[in-house]
């Protein structure tokens, strides 16, 4: 599978990517001093690539994840500033294709000390209702 890298002005030819990154492309691009915004687009990624990542993974990705993958197999975005007639890179966008895609496991590391929980909140209800 190929993959393709959309030339500047990606508003304009491929309005399916500006959804993709939720307008940022149109941001960048009207930034005074931004320039070389491209894209490096992922083909489809096939129905039978996300079930086998849910059995292997044993969970079931979101509808609206499935979708993203049914249209592009993930993407690569960069962008690039001018300073005195140098073109330094500055920023990197991307997310993985289904093969690259790792599950999370929800980690305490993550999480504070003591923070409450959903079942917390409950036991706070309960105790109103019965005071």
């Amino acid at each position: 599978m190929e993959e393709e890298a959309s030339p500047p002005g990606l508003g304009c030819s491929k309005p399916h990517l500006e959804k993709l990154t939720l307008g940022i492309t149109r941001i960048l691009e009207s930034s005074p001093g931004v320039t070389e915004v491209t894209i490096i687009e992922k083909p489809p990624a096939e129905r039978h690539m996300i079930s086998s990542w849910e059995q292997k993974n044993n969970c079931v990705m979101p509808e609206d994840v499935k979708n993203f993958y049914l249209m592009t197999n993930g993407f690569h975005m960069t962008w690039s500033v001018k300073l005195d007639e140098h073109i330094i890179p500055l920023g990197s966008m991307a997310i993985n294709s289904i093969s690259k895609l790792t599950q999370l496991t929800q980690s305490s590391m993550y999480s504070l000390p003591n923070a409450p929980t959903l079942a917390d909140l409950e036991d706070d209800i309960h105790e109103d209702n019965l005071q």
